[in-house]
């Protein structure tokens, strides 16, 4: 199973699967299977730190640059905070990790945010200004409960 691993990792999930479906240990990677077990946990958590990356970068802009508002940032915000509240949903044991996905989020949502707009670091604050349930919150920032302007 091991060389199986390495050289068609799709084959090698198949090979799993119908090792479980059957019941039969002895054909089962333990090695690899806890390996990929623990990397699908760490791939759930870092959808949500992407999305609160998006969401917080926006948000950023729709704070910070007022002026320049748009339709596609408000949608994108609406959608990130669906998203978020859908994946938690799913996945209830991440809200115990919120604080720290808002911290691995933030900077990257400067980034973000620096990339979009035209303005200074400066602007920016340095550490998160906002409290995730602020953030997942409709009305918080740029109430998307309500129509786009």
């Amino acid at each position: 199973m091991n060389s199986l691993y390495e050289t068609d990792f799709y084959a090698w999930t198949q090979a799993q699967a119908q090792a479980l479906a059957e019941r039969d240990v002895t054909k089962l990677d333990w090695p690899h299977l806890q390996e990929e077990i623990a990397a699908l946990g760490r791939q759930e958590y870092r959808e949500l730190v992407s999305r609160l990356t998006v969401l917080i970068g926006h948000l950023l802009k729709w704070q910070y640059q007022p002026e320049c508002r748009s339709r596609s940032w408000f949608l994108t915000i609406r959608e990130q905070r669906r998203a978020i509240r859908r994946h938690l949903r799913r996945n209830p044991s991440l809200q115990a990790l919120a604080d720290e996905a808002m911290t691995d989020a933030f900077e990257a949502g400067v980034d973000l945010a620096l990339r979009e707009t035209d303005l200074p670091l400066r602007t920016f604050p340095e550490q998160c200004p906002y409290a995730f349930l602020q953030v997942l919150a409709d009305d918080f920032l740029c109430d998307t409960r309500a129509d786009w302007p």
